[in-house]
């Protein structure tokens, strides 16, 4: 009988704590992915940048867009031109983050931000090629970021840039064409201790350029570094919780690569793609108060029901004897 009355008290007790309010433990997922190219130009066999005059035809698109989301909230914007600024897109509370900022402050700069967003960016600037004499050297930014502080929440960021590029040479003879370019990637992805099923969070990136000739419809030319397409990826699971991180020193990366002789008086369609996407996902680690209190609530009632029938019990043998 003591042991019952026992664990009537303790169950009471914890029934009475759960309806006050205390809940499970927080926990929190954060993500960022930022990709920085810089001086990106395309050059002869001797060193020399391209100009526009080495081409008899030249049509150049550049697109860009970003998008944010928080649970069913949207936020999306896109642009197209030389040079594609698409404003940062913000769902949540990234009220406060600056246009056009790319520049990493590690992970403990984004635990720092209070709540939930979803959040993206984008800036083209400059030319891989000179155009009428202006130096060459385009700079292209993505950027994308999301954090989860409560349950039952799914955030994304995508923020990414394209060029598409019709050229036909008109230079004396064949030559090739040198992609050359410095990166600062950077990925981060971030889940606290104690993170229970289901919680992910991951960070991706991609930076590709193809060039194919379009007389015979065949890729001449592929490059895609695996510095940011393999490394610049990072994810965590509650699995294990923790941090995972890619150049979080902010090193700068210089590329280079050459395709084969390109044929002059040949079309040949240079697609050039960018890219920085970023999710958290936290659903629902423990149970809220208020289903918790009834849990147990109707525990004290499934042992009151057995203390009853003890006590019956031990009065009917009584009666027995």
């Amino acid at each position: 009988m003591g042991t019952i009355k026992h664990i009537l008290v303790a169950a009471t007790a914890a029934a009475t704590l759960a309806s006050a309010g205390i809940g499970p433990a927080a926990a929190s997922t954060f993500a960022t992915a930022i990709l920085d190219i810089s001086n990106f130009r395309l050059l002869h066999s001797n060193g020399a940048v391209y100009r526009n005059t080495d081409f008899s035809r030249l049509t150049s698109v550049n697109d860009a867009q970003a998008t944010a989301s928080l649970n069913s909230l949207f936020a999306n914007s896109s642009s197209s031109g030389p040079r594609p600024d698409v404003t940062h897109q913000c769902v949540g509370s990234c009220l406060t983050f600056a246009e056009n900022s790319f520049a990493h402050g590690g992970a403990n700069a984004l635990f720092a931000l209070p709540g939930s967003f979803g959040f993206a960016d984008q800036r083209f600037q400059g030319s891989g090629i000179s155009i009428n004499g202006a130096p060459a050297g385009a700079h292209a930014q993505t950027r994308a970021d999301v954090a989860t502080l409560r349950n039952n929440q799914f955030a994304t960021g995508n923020s990414s840039v394209g060029s598409s590029n019709t050229m036909v040479f008109t230079l004396a003879g064949s030559d090739t064409m040198t992609v050359a370019f410095d990166a600062t990637p950077y990925a981060m992805a971030y889940l606290t201790p104690g993170s229970r099923p289901v919680t992910s969070a991951a960070a991706r990136m991609s930076w590709s350029i193809n060039v194919v000739d379009l007389k015979t419809g065949n890729s001449v030319f592929a490059f895609a570094p695996a510095e940011i397409n393999g490394l610049g990826s990072v994810s965590r699971t509650d699995g294990m919780a923790g941090l995972s991180s890619f150049n979080e020193v902010g090193q700068v990366f210089s590329f280079q690569a050459s395709t084969p002789k390109l044929l002059t008086g040949r079309s040949y369609q240079v697609t050039v793609q960018q890219s920085a996407i970023v999710m958290a996902l936290q659903q629902e680690e423990l149970p809220e108060p208020g289903s918790l209190a009834v849990f147990l609530s109707g525990l004290i009632v499934m042992w009151s029901a057995m203390y009853l029938r003890v006590e019956a019990g031990k009065s009917r043998c009584e009666n027995w004897i």
